[in-house]
């Protein structure tokens, strides 16, 4: 008979038992940077199934699809027969959580990531669930060593960076204070030129023009999807006419998962091309 894995977890500590301990587990991984942790430590033939946010790795897409992982559907996910969800606190509805324990699905729910630390505290947690203990740990090694080169390439310099998010349907956002776009920017040391801002907001052209960054970055949920033509107001910033901006995939740039160094490095480059140049031409 298949062991039940029991894993008490909260958002500061972790208790329980590994899955290694039980008989070739099957997993669904509802977030797309816990898979991505899930293949970068060998351990994606556990996989039963994934949800929408999981497209890192390509291989991920061709396993079996459960939703979103805010609107998990109960019968979507006990049809792949998991012994285990692994998610974050922001999985949603609770009641196909309490549903899916009550069904002897183990429920395993890890913190949001939002700091280098956070990140590399949670591949420590997910290697030890998965009894991938020591690839966790040089995984966690070779992420300090980069963030803390990062670190002393950025320094502390006080860029005013605009980061934008093009988000398909919802067209361009600005990702404010409160988002893990303004937390990329504070473990570079760089300053959100839209502070003022609260959480993700549709983006005003006439706000564009009077943030005046020193710096642009453009999170696209999908390839391709932002066309600098569309937004001639954002074109007209002295940011964008020297270069010093960057679009690339929000998954990469948002996800705080194992990707996260080549996310700060690709940042700091755009970080580095403002050098000592007055902001903003003053």
């Amino acid at each position: 008979m298949r062991m039940r894995v029991v894993v008490a977890v909260c958002a500061a500590c972790f208790f329980g038992l590994t899955l290694a301990e039980a008989a070739e587990p099957r997993i669904v991984s509802a977030d797309g940077s816990i898979t991505e942790t899930v293949y970068a430590l060998g351990a994606a033939g556990s996989l039963a199934g994934v949800d929408t946010t999981s497209n890192y790795p390509p291989e991920v897409r061709s396993l079996p699809r459960v939703g979103y992982l805010r609107a998990l559907p109960f019968e979507g996910v006990l049809a792949l027969r998991p012994d285990v969800l692994l998610t974050t606190v922001e999985a949603a509805p609770d009641k196909t959580l309490e549903r899916l324990k009550r069904s002897g699905v183990e429920v395993i729910q890890l913190p949001v990531a939002r700091s280098p630390e956070d990140t590399m505290a949670r591949i420590r947690e997910i290697g030890r669930v998965l009894g991938k203990d020591a690839q966790a740990e040089a995984m966690v090694a070779d992420m300090q060593q980069r963030v803390e080169r990062i670190g002393a390439v950025a320094g502390n310099s006080p860029v005013r960076v605009l980061f934008l998010m093009a988000a398909g349907n919802h067209g361009v956002m600005i990702a404010g204070r409160d988002t893990a776009a303004d937390a990329l920017l504070q473990a570079l040391g760089a300053s959100n030129a839209m502070d003022e801002v609260s959480g993700y907001k549709p983006a005003n052209r006439e706000a564009l023009l009077a943030s005046w960054p020193d710096a642009i970055v453009i999170a696209e949920s999908r390839p391709g999807q932002f066309d600098i033509a569309e937004w001639p107001q954002l074109a007209a910033l002295d940011a964008w006419k020297k270069g010093r901006h960057y679009v690339g995939d929000s998954m990469l740039l948002l996800g705080f998962g194992p990707r996260l160094p080549q996310a700060m490095e690709e940042v700091a480059g755009v970080l580095a091309k403002v050098g000592r140049v007055a902001r903003n031409g003053h």
